[in-house]
């Protein structure tokens, strides 16, 4: 996509955005190659980027509150500081991407990528990692590690310091044993995310 076409449709949705969607146009960026644009500070509030290829994106301090980034590939984009509040990431790509002081909260995370993706000062749905990778927070619980898992069978998956003890597919959640504790209805996006685990403090 030119730039000059990407500067309208962003102009367009502030337009759209800012006068209650009386004027100009929401941004449609279904499937869109943008790989390597951009965007930073971009105001894309409820846009819809379903699909589309943001690999290697600059969306440092993106306004992305409510955006539909399903199935998107965000492979190590630059999402520093950027609002990601409510925004439907289910399937997204986010492999190597930079989440620096990002804003999840309440985002849809079911089947995303977070592998080898910067976390560091992230506000997250349901869990919280704290400076980076240092701790984890589950539950009012908290623990010094990454939830990196070895899987073993269906329904029983270990790390070094925990346990799955049971799978709630139905829930998308599942029960950890840690020590003599059990960390009940953790995300399941938390196993899938593939977050290395480190030494606790």
């Amino acid at each position: 996509m030119k730039a000059s076409e990407l500067k309208e449709i962003l102009e367009q949705h502030k337009l759209w955005i800012d006068t209650n969607r009386v004027q100009g146009n929401g941004a449609d960026l279904e499937d869109a190659d943008l790989d390597g644009a951009s965007l930073e500070n971009a105001y894309l509030s409820g846009a819809n980027l379903s699909g589309a290829n943001l690999t290697q994106a600059d969306l440092g301090g993106a306004n992305l509150y409510g955006a539909d980034l399903d199935g998107a590939s965000l492979t190590r984009a630059d999402l520093t500081g950027a609002d990601l509040t409510g925004a439907d990431l289910t399937g997204a790509d986010l492999y190597g991407a930079d989440l620096y002081g990002a804003n999840l909260t309440g985002a849809s995370l079911r089947g995303t990528d977070l592998q080898d993706a910067n976390l560091k000062g992230a506000i997250l749905p349901d869990i919280s990692w704290i400076i980076p990778g240092c701790m984890a927070q589950l539950n009012e619980i908290m623990y010094g590690f990454y939830l990196a898992k070895e899987r073993k069978r269906d329904n029983f998956v270990q790390d070094s310091l925990g346990f799955i003890i049971q799978n709630n597919s139905e829930e998308e959640t599942f029960d950890m044993l840690v020590g003599d504790k059990i960390i009940r209805n953790i995300p399941d996006w938390v196993k899938l995310s593939g977050l290395k685990q480190i030494e606790s403090v």
